[in-house]
């Protein structure tokens, strides 16, 4: 059955937030080295501190600082004592640095015994030597702008095949089914110890992170090799940065001109349009007040308008007056004409 799984440091489905922080937890072991005294700190002492610090499930960085303070209390003593006895210290603090698994196996292949060229490893520091070299295949693609690593990336850095044909030999597909688990484990690994954030699709054999907060891998220590690049990219960095910096405050004070002027142009507006308010009210008035001073707020002839428009019993033409007289005219003459009969 295919499917796609993200892991998390705590066990559930949801992406993780933040990664590890290996410096607070290498810190401690720097302090010993730092506070130990040469009559106290000898070679198989700090040869132990290594190993412990290597197989430590939460350190994955800062072993070239550790190689720094081992130095400042290992060579001393060699001048005095065996000289390069620490040698396989040094170059097993490299590898966890710098390597991957892959080279210890390489150097293993050409030697015959790495543990010569190396400090004996246990099986936590081994595991811990995987875990770091998917850490070095999932930055290589994200500096090369990838979303996605297929599991044949992986298992090369690990030493293992998920090829059914190599070598021009086919192989069992059993083996293949074990190299892709073997591949899931240590990404899941690497998810659980929170140094790793993405998802496992077994549909398409591969390791994404795309969605995912940055930074999706922890980082491993620097090679000297890449400071020079490290530093010019940093360096350019600022620069940008810089100029971004000076057009964010260039658009800044654009906008609040804009703004100012915005201001000043509607408070302009408000005032010429109190202005224009007070104008027309104080025209009102006048006008108001003409009229009245001459003859009263209806005009000069108010008061015969009044009572000729209200009907009043001095009005001419009025229809009720005119009624009554008639009825009081025909009232008469019939008086009149009834006493002539009579």
């Amino acid at each position: 059955m295919t499917a796609t799984t993200m892991m998390s440091s705590n066990g559930e489905t949801d992406a993780t937030t933040g990664l590890l922080d290996s410096d607070t937890v290498m810190q401690s072991y720097l302090d010993i080295l730092k506070d130990g005294s040469s009559s106290k700190m000898n070679i198989s002492t700090v040869r132990s501190l290594a190993l412990k610090a290597i197989s430590h499930p939460q350190i994955f960085c800062g072993f070239d600082e550790f190689k720094i303070c081992c130095s400042q209390l290992i060579l001393p003593q060699e001048q005095s004592n065996v000289p390069n006895a620490s040698r396989s210290l040094f170059n097993t603090l490299d590898l966890f640095s710098f390597g991957t698994l892959k080279d210890y196996q390489k150097q293993g292949e050409s030697t015959g015994q790495p543990n010569e060229y190396y400090l004996p490893l246990n099986e936590p520091a081994l595991a811990k030597l995987r875990q770091l070299a998917v850490l070095t295949c999932v930055q290589k693609a994200c500096f090369d702008g990838k979303t996605r690593i297929s599991y044949d990336d992986v298992s090369e850095a690990l030493g293992v095949t998920t090829d059914p044909m190599q070598d021009g030999k086919s192989s069992s597909n059993t083996n293949t089914i074990t190299a892709i688990r073997d591949v899931e484990d240590v990404l899941i690994q690497c998810l659980y110890a929170n140094v790793l954030k993405g998802k496992l699709c077994q549909k398409t054999s591969s390791f994404g992170w795309q969605g995912e907060n940055l930074p999706v891998v922890s980082s491993r220590d620097i090679p000297p090799t890449l400071i020079p690049n490290l530093l010019s990219e940093l360096q350019g960095l600022s620069q940008r940065l810089e100029e971004n910096g000076i057009e964010v405050t260039q658009a800044q004070e654009q906008v609040t001109k804009g703004l100012v002027d915005a201001a000043m142009h509607w408070k302009k507006v408000r005032k010429q349009k109190n202005t224009t308010q007070d104008e027309s009210f104080s025209k009102v008035v006048g006008d108001v007040a003409t009229s009245t001073a001459r003859g009263g707020f209806f005009g000069e002839h108010s008061e015969e308008n009044w009572h000729e428009s209200s009907g009043g019993s001095f009005g001419i033409n009025n229809p009720r007056k005119s009624s009554k007289r008639s009825r009081g005219g025909m009232s008469g003459n019939f008086h009149i004409d009834a006493g002539t009969r009579i």
